[in-house]
């Protein structure tokens, strides 16, 4: 049976809480939309009712999913203690998703029940939490996902909180890891993992860097899947082991020039990759520094290039194409020309040489977003579609709005010639 057999609601000005349960299957979710002018959930009582109000549930309801969600509230020692106090009683109702988005300030401490849970398959914990230590007794049996959205760990005298957690899953798959842009952790910037297939890493960005050290980390994953890594560009990458690497997704940034950056380790690993996404200009400066090491990418049939500066030298795309001889789909976002020579229909950016590159590649789609039809733009398609022998598609994705404009670029579009005769040239207007 599906229907709600049980809704119990606490309410008042400052926020709303529901129970509710489906036979066996509970579901639980606490969403509070505190003011900052509010005191907290346990000024009016609400947390505290709240908690009385699941502790005196029969231990025999299961908890399927349990959501809890405490923002702008003024944590002291006894609403640790009832926060506390609730996920043991939740772990106790053997749950299987378990997220918590709880600003809490430093002094916390998750109970150790959140680290020996036996049924707990998904696990989200954010958004200010500092795990101290974890058990030696840990051990997460069943969770396959885990989701750290700015929370920080410590290493005190080489025992590492993050590595123990890591070690504590045997079965975990999917690894999301969300940082502050300006805070590094004590940690031992190593994500080691045998079994772990699916790993979003969002660093340190461009916004906020003053906190972060460039210190060395690693990625020993060997069964990874998918990877997704946003961050600055650290000083080294000593252990990059991605052997079963389908898709990856990159931005880097960097921030001192001179060459004591080393990512050829983090640009060798990506040899077997699939799918290939590279973003921000600077991911393309790190395979033109480090091209002599850039592999062979046998496998590559998909590869993307985004940057928000279309006049930036784009020098690392011809090291990309020359070295994926099976690249079929080739995604650009923004086409690039120099934006200096726009009224010259002849000039082509050196850093592309005329894309006289293109005439070996076995391009068979080409997507370029973002395309607003201009002159120079106009000139590097007529470059494309004279030298990619193999083209079977153009697929552009225009921003005019404009009738009359659309119909424009439509007529220069099919004067253009093409290299090859099964070419085809589909426009999109958003």
């Amino acid at each position: 049976m599906s229907e709600i057999v049980r809704v119990q609601e606490i309410s008042s000005k400052s926020e709303h809480l529901k129970i509710a349960s489906k036979n066996c299957l509970n579901q639980i979710t606490i969403i509070s939309n505190v003011s900052s002018s509010d005191r907290s959930f346990q000024s009016n009582g609400s947390f505290k009712d709240f908690v009385f109000v699941l502790l005196a549930r029969r231990d025999s309801y299961r908890i399927r999913r349990f959501s809890l969600k405490l923002r702008s509230m003024d944590f002291d020692s006894v609403t640790y203690n009832l926060l506390n106090d609730c996920l043991r009683n939740v772990l106790n109702r053997r749950v299987l998703v378990l997220e918590l988005d709880v600003n809490v300030n430093e002094g916390y401490a998750l109970p150790s029940e959140v680290f020996t849970c036996k049924k707990v398959e998904k696990l989200r914990l954010g958004s200010g939490f500092v795990i101290e230590n974890v058990p030696k007794t840990a051990l997460l049996p069943a969770l396959k996902t885990l989701l750290l959205d700015k929370v920080s760990f410590n290493d005190t005298n080489g025992d590492c909180a993050f590595t123990r957690l890591i070690s504590a899953s045997p079965v975990l798959e999917e690894l999301v890891i969300y940082r502050n842009d300006s805070e590094d952790w004590k940690w031992s910037r190593i994500v080691v993992s045998q079994i772990l297939k699916r790993l979003t890493f969002r660093g340190g960005g461009w916004r906020d860097h003053s906190g972060c050290s460039f210190e060395p980390i690693s990625f020993d994953t060997p069964s990874l899947e998918y990877f997704e890594y946003f961050d600055i560009l650290r000083d080294e990458y000593p252990v990059v082991n991605l052997n079963s690497l389908v898709e990856a997704k990159l931005e880097l940034y960097v921030f001192l020039g001179g060459d004591h950056y080393d990512a050829r380790n983090l640009v060798k690993a990506l040899k077997n990759v699939r799918i290939l996404s590279v973003g921000a200009v600077d991911t393309m400066h790190v395979f033109n520094t480090f091209k002599k090491k850039v592999p062979v990418f046998e496998n590559l049939n998909h590869l993307s290039i985004s940057t928000e500066l279309a006049s930036v030298c784009w020098d690392a795309v011809p090291i990309l194409l020359e070295k994926s001889p099976n690249l079929k789909t080739l995604t650009v976002e923004a086409l690039h020309y120099n934006t200096q020579d726009r009224g010259d229909v002849s000039s082509v950016c050196k850093c592309l040489d005329g894309y006289y590159f293109l005439s070996s590649c076995h391009i068979k789609v080409l997507k370029i977003t973002k395309f607003k039809g201009d002159i120079g733009e106009m000139v590097q398609i007529k470059h494309v579609l004279e030298k990619l022998p193999r083209l079977e598609l153009l697929e552009l994705h225009g921003q005019a709005s404009r009738n009359d404009l659309k119909l424009k670029i439509m007529m220069r579009l099919l004067m253009l010639p093409r290299a090859s005769s099964k070419c085809k040239v589909k426009v999109k207007f958003s």
